[in-house]
């Protein structure tokens, strides 16, 4: 049974201690652009949010890889790239609906999240609890409470109105 790394939007404060422990942990220097996880702020509305890599099904950026270098890790279920393969094109990154895959500015290869084989890092310094590695069939659970909170949120603003 696999994990997956889930993101709760409306915890993450947009503190990138989970881009930090990143690239420490896979590179040795803390610069965010050598991170695996990317967070995307929309200042306007103060919205941070954790950009990693879904784990699709059938993913696409495995598909369109050249070189079969994008693929399946079978101890974590993540989709990463073979380093000795990547030749660099990056069409998994065009190819990826949530922008996951990102090119590492040394090696030019793309970099995704591999969940730090199965111990991510940046759980432990995610202090509002925005990330949690959790078993892959909990997601719909965690996304339907999570809708189901925000409706509530909103009906009882309507009713406060009235």
């Amino acid at each position: 049974m696999h994990k997956i790394l889930f993101v709760d939007p409306d915890l993450c404060t947009g503190c990138r201690s989970c881009e930090a422990i990143c690239s420490l942990v896979h590179d040795g220097a803390s610069n965010p652009r050598y991170s695996r996880i990317t967070i995307e702020t929309w200042g306007e509305m103060a919205v941070h949010i954790p950009m990693i890599c879904q784990r699709c099904i059938d993913p696409v950026c495995e598909q369109v890889c050249p070189t079969k270098a994008r693929k399946r890790d079978p101890k974590t279920g993540a989709v990463i790239t073979d380093d000795a393969i990547c030749v660099g094109c990056e069409s998994c990154i065009y190819a990826c609906p949530y922008a996951a895959p990102k090119v590492h500015p040394l090696t030019k290869k793309t970099i995704t999240c591999d969940v730090c084989q199965g111990d991510p890092q940046c759980l432990g310094v995610c202090t509002t609890g925005a990330l949690s590695y959790i078993p892959a069939e909990c997601i719909a659970w965690k996304k339907r409470r999570h809708v189901g909170q925000s409706l509530a949120e909103q009906y009882r603003g309507i009713l406060k109105r009235i």
